[in-house]
């Protein structure tokens, strides 16, 4: 879990973003390989940089393999907030993106009276698009109070190309009329993120006292809620965060049931400043079944989570399809979300390929090396780690043939 906090330690006085695990949603947490509570993982910059003071408010999605940082950064206290996005391989060490630059600044487009500006970013992956939601209280479609949640889509994680924004009429090439023109939610400090199972994104934020407000948008068109919304009860004083996979999709009930979407949010519940962060929670439920789904639903419900069915062999769900893995310390590379699921789940699951011991990995010049699986499918790995796990060797051959094979999902080392 990444969060936002003041601790001793940090480069400069000011914000800083803060790290902890558990295998438990209520604790204990502590730093990773530490029994300490809590690590800082990014802070100000002390440069004199667009963070240089104040990086806060982090949202982390995994896509292909690396973690990226959304987070809000302000030069100096007073100063107009700005997004910044950074990456990394594990979601400890960070490297700062676009140059050092923002990559999101406020759009100067109203007087609200509220100085803000553009922040408290968040962000989901969903069909090689990244989904960035974010205030920004001088935007043209935010309340009077600065209040309202934008929407930006790229295949580019700055959000520097290929962007278009949510308006009123569903999604338009961004330009700056209507960079900020619709506001999918009236709130400050929302999170998302996007359900398999009800094929709808999750926005959650806290508008009424003693309680968080589900509020549920189509992806074709996010001013369409398919649903009505839901409050999950509890104290808060800010927030929320929500519980998600690493590319910021709900997770899958423990008990498989298909029509069941655990929803739980952590937020700081007393004080200002903000402390004392909570675990509230409930579980929706739709008239949805497994058996009612087509494969590729469950399949997308299960992405990158580790199978395991009685008398079948471990399985991972990558790019939609079912990888069978023999060794044990193979599968653990791959995923740390593993459930036990009964056989008509499994089978749901399209086959993909099976990944034997010693499996032959082939190399070339120019691509990544990829295990050579059914029917002379390549499928790439990021890391030699899981070539040597799978007590694999390397056959190099020329890049023509290496480029000749038919191509499967991508294979990516945990950290």
């Amino acid at each position: 879990m990444w969060w936002c906090g003041q601790t001793p330690g940090g480069k400069v006085p000011g914000d800083d973003i803060l790290y902890a695990e558990s295998s438990s949603l209520n604790g204990p947490f502590h730093a990773r390989g530490s029994s300490a509570p809590h690590q800082i993982v990014f802070d100000g910059t002390g440069t004199g940089s667009f963070d240089n003071e104040h990086t806060c408010d982090p949202s982390v999605v995994r896509a292909n393999g690396t973690y990226y940082l959304y987070y809000a950064a302000e030069r100096h206290d007073g100063e107009p907030t700005t997004i910044g996005v950074a990456s990394s391989p594990d979601g400890i060490n960070w490297t700062r993106l676009h140059n050092d630059q923002p990559i999101v600044t406020a759009a100067n487009q109203q007087e609200t009276h509220n100085e803000y500006g553009a922040g408290q970013p968040s962000v989901t992956y969903l069909n090689g698009q990244f989904y960035l939601m974010f205030t920004d209280t001088t935007g043209a479609g935010a309340s009077s109070n600065g209040a309202g949640q934008f929407v930006w889509r790229s295949p580019d994680p700055t959000f520097q190309s290929g962007v278009e924004v949510s308006t009123a009429s569903g999604w338009q090439a961004k330009t700056d009329a209507n960079s900020r023109s619709f506001s999918v939610v009236n709130a400050f400090s929302a999170d998302w993120q996007y359900s398999d199972a009800l094929r709808a994104f999750v926005i959650a934020h806290d508008n009424t006292p003693g309680q968080t407000t589900l509020t549920f948008l189509s992806p074709d068109n996010l001013a369409r809620q398919p649903y009505a919304e839901v409050a999950v009860p509890g104290q808060w004083s800010e927030g929320p965060g929500i519980v998600s996979r690493p590319d910021k999709h709900s997770v899958v009930a423990r008990n498989n049931d298909c029509g069941r979407i655990p929803i739980d949010v952590i937020h700081s519940s007393t004080g200002s400043p903000p402390q004392q962060l909570t675990h509230d929670g409930l579980d929706l439920l739709s008239s949805n079944s497994c058996q009612s789904m087509p494969a590729g639903q469950i399949a997308a419900m299960y992405e990158g989570y580790g199978l395991q069915s009685s008398g079948l062999p471990a399985a991972v769900v990558v790019g939609g399809k079912r990888l069978q893995i023999q060794d044990t310390s193979v599968y653990t590379d791959l995923t740390r979300n593993r459930i036990s699921v009964p056989a008509s789940i499994y089978s749901a699951v399209p086959y993909g390929a099976s990944l034997r011991d010693g499996a032959t990995v082939l190399g070339a010049s120019g691509p990544p090396g990829a295990f050579q699986l059914d029917n002379n499918t390549l499928w790439p790995v990021n890391a030699p780690q899981l070539v040597t796990d799978n007590h694999s060797s390397i056959t190099m051959v020329d890049r023509a043939q290496w480029l000749s094979h038919p191509r499967g999902p991508s294979l990516f080392y945990l950290w």
